[in-house]
């Protein structure tokens, strides 16, 4: 029977080419591409990576916990996400997989710095972490919101949706929306969430973007600015989509406020499907908490859930943490802010 791996945590940076090769040996081709563009600016923000070795020194485990920093009811809030799981297939039992994980829970505390452990893990992953002392607090959903379709009938269907969905949501006159190329627009005055809001709400900046989208920015990416009530002054929010493909599928990967109280949506979305229109877009689709007022106003608005979905688990370690743990409600994040 072989020895329970020896874990120590680690900067990951210093163990690149191992770390690599246990991704690559286990068919995630994708990781190392990853892994050059979001580990360098993550532990430069104090990410770290436990590791897992062998009686023999080979690297049979992997874990990050990648910082996030949130704005929630005015107070600043820091959550750990956990990523990359990888264990090699002679440890994939429970509990090797369990200890690294408790190792991780117990250093993250003692450290003091993140409020909450958080994660979207995948089928394999979620009886590991119901093993431990994390907790389901919601479901990451994909919605989709019909925008055009190249058949006539269909599309004056969908048009007559959009003109049904307005009237029944009421709300304020319409948001003015103006499209920017993301190469030439400077997202910053959208990386920090408003002072006062009231919603778990992310930070963003540029080695987000750059680390979660493969060659952003790049032709196919740009930003929407929304102006309230028309108005030609500074933007009130922006949203990030990429697309559409060939098959004219968009994907909306940040929705930025940069005012409280938030534009509504429905005052945003007559001038949001109308410039998706323009750039040949016939779905629009994003992740979020379906439990949550974000989740709540798109289904509103129009998006259909669909059944793409991933549980989320959170761990509390401080009392801040604990009340964002009981405010899913209140999550404002999208598919940047986890694993996916």
């Amino acid at each position: 029977m072989s020895r329970a791996p020896t874990i120590a945590a680690v900067n990951a940076l210093s163990y690149a080419r191992e770390i690599k090769e246990l991704f690559l040996a286990h068919e995630r081709p994708e990781f190392p591409d990853f892994f050059d563009r979001a580990y360098p600016p993550a532990f430069a923000d104090g990410a770290t990576s436990w590791l897992g070795h062998d009686q023999e020194g080979r690297l049979a485990m992997h874990i990050a916990c990648l910082p996030h920093r949130f704005r929630f009811a005015g107070r600043d809030v820091v959550g750990g996400l956990l990523a990359n799981l990888m264990v090699t297939k002679a440890y994939r039992s429970f509990f090797p997989a369990l200890a690294l994980v408790n190792r991780l829970v117990r250093d993250s505390k003692a450290r003091g710095i993140i409020d909450f452990l958080y994660a979207d893990p995948n089928e394999e992953s979620r009886a590991l972490l119901c093993g431990t002392r994390f907790v389901r607090v919601g479901t990451l959903r994909r919605y989709v919101l019909p925008v055009a379709d190249r058949r006539p009938a269909v599309n004056l269907g969908i048009r007559l949706f959009h003109t049904l969905v307005r009237a029944t949501s009421g709300g304020p006159r319409r948001a003015k929306v103006v499209p920017h190329p993301a190469a030439r627009f400077g997202a910053e005055t959208f990386w920090v969430p408003p002072e006062d809001s009231a919603r778990l709400t992310a930070h963003h900046d540029q080695a987000l973007y750059v680390s979660r989208l493969p060659g952003y920015p790049g032709d196919r990416d740009w930003w929407l600015t929304c102006h309230r009530d028309g108005g030609s002054g500074p933007a009130d929010a922006a949203w990030l989509v990429r697309g559409p493909d060939a098959s004219g599928l968009a994907g909306l990967h940040a929705v930025r406020w940069a005012t409280h109280p938030h534009l509504p949506l429905t005052s945003v979305l007559p001038g949001l499907v109308a410039e998706l229109r323009r750039h040949g877009c016939e779905r629009l689709d994003l992740m979020a908490v379906a439990e949550s007022d974000l989740g709540r106003t798109l289904r509103r608005c129009g998006f259909i859930p669909r059944s793409d979905a991933v549980p989320l688990f959170a761990l509390a370690l401080t009392r801040l943490g604990e009340e964002c743990m009981h405010s899913v409600k209140h999550w404002e994040i999208t598919h940047l802010d986890c694993d996916r």
